[in-house]
């Protein structure tokens, strides 16, 4: 069984190289995830772009003001008021779309939300969960310039 740990890197350039360092001690690539505004260039592990609420919404509300007028003109000739209606009603709707895409993909990763906007990295490893204590000390002790969050994206409280 494994856990996903959190590891905050303020910057990507240092998130870079944890993230080789990983890879060339055998730590699996699809086993990691990065989330940042900023990312390195050419990453070898999956990345996300982190996007704020109207930058995620914009392009589902393009398409959706584009592709319903226009699948529903081909069916049935409107007038102009029926056809920006039409491209209201799916603007509205491709931006729901994207939103709620965004929940689903970065969700976890709301309470780093001020950090990711900032320019900073979040890399989520998926751990064995034998091996997390491990790991976690073996990140803390070689990479003091990245924050170690454990299990909880939020972070782990000071005290139970």
């Amino acid at each position: 069984m494994s856990t996903t740990i959190f590891i905050r890197a303020r910057e990507p350039d240092n998130g870079r190289r944890l993230i080789d360092e990983l890879l060339q001690s055998g730590f699996d690539p699809a086993r990691l995830h990065v989330y940042g505004r900023r990312l390195p260039p050419d990453l070898p592990v999956a990345a996300t772009t982190w996007r704020t609420g109207p930058e995620a919404m914009l392009p589902g509300a393009v398409a959706g003001a584009l592709v319903l007028p226009a699948v529903v003109w081909v069916a049935l000739p409107l007038h102009i008021l029926g056809l920006l209606a039409l491209a209201a009603g799916g603007g509205f709707g491709g931006a729901a779309w994207s939103i709620a895409r965004r929940r689903r993909s970065q969700g976890a990763l709301e309470a780093q939300r001020q950090a990711l906007e900032d320019g900073e990295m979040m890399i989520a490893a998926s751990v064995d969960d034998a091996q997390i204590k491990s790991v976690e000390d073996r990140i803390a002790e070689r990479h003091p310039e990245l924050l170690v969050l454990g299990a909880d994206a939020s972070g782990s409280p000071p005290f139970p």
